[in-house]
């Protein structure tokens, strides 16, 4: 089935509350920011940063991070994101009160990473490729950030081409940088959609904190 086939089979209302996904997305949330957080503080060159340019960086690349984390349980045969003994699908968030404008790409956007068939090592570098953004707002060191990110990119592009055969590694890097260009388009939506649903914003304090 296509993205739009699963997106066509549920109405665009939220459902009623004893149906809603909002408490179980909410502590998925939660875990998985505190999960990028620890991921970010294990970087030294995100350590020795300002406290002001961490917590900039942050706010600015956490929810983008958590999708590119949710993309290595993601099955793309079946379309569901397998954690542990649950598993999750798109219709799943769409109970949460997310709509099909934000679902329905999010859905093509983790099929698309998925189908590149990345090593442990390139969801890491990308994951820090992300993180280390420059032109985020407030940060002071942009310049140490910006070098931090191109030796990120560079040691990436090294990996794949050394780690993926032609001809498919010849062109697997720029069609990540495609998909990190989707990726910031989607996280505006993402952001869009928390901010109006009230009950996810309420019982997930860290993820208003990140979007504030």
């Amino acid at each position: 089935l296509s993205p739009e086939d699963y997106l066509e089979s549920y109405p665009e209302e939220v459902l009623p509350d004893v149906f809603s996904m909002v408490p179980i997305l909410a502590e998925m949330s939660t875990f998985m920011i505190q999960q990028v957080i620890q991921f970010a503080k294990a970087i030294p060159a995100f350590r020795i940063l300002p406290i002001e340019d961490q917590i900039s960086l942050l706010k600015g690349t956490t929810l983008e991070i958590c999708q590119i984390q949710f993309n290595t349980i993601f099955n793309e045969e079946t379309k569901v994101w397998e954690c542990g003994q649950h598993c999750y699908t798109i219709q799943d968030a769409a109970l949460a009160g997310f709509r099909q404008i934000y679902l329905e790409p999010l859905l093509k956007f983790h099929v698309s990473l998925r189908k590149l068939k990345l090593h442990e090592a390139e969801y890491v570098l990308l994951q820090a490729l992300v993180l280390f953004s420059p032109d985020q707002v407030d940060v002071v060191q942009r310049e140490d950030i910006d070098q931090t990110q191109e030796k990120i990119a560079l040691t990436l592009k090294s990996y794949i081409d050394q780690r993926h055969p032609l001809p498919e590694g010849r062109s697997l890097y720029a069609k990540l940088l495609l998909l990190l260009t989707e990726l910031r388009t989607l996280k505006v939506e993402n952001t869009r959609q928390i901010l109006h649903i009230q009950d996810f914003r309420s019982m997930t304090p860290l993820l208003s904190e990140i979007i504030s």
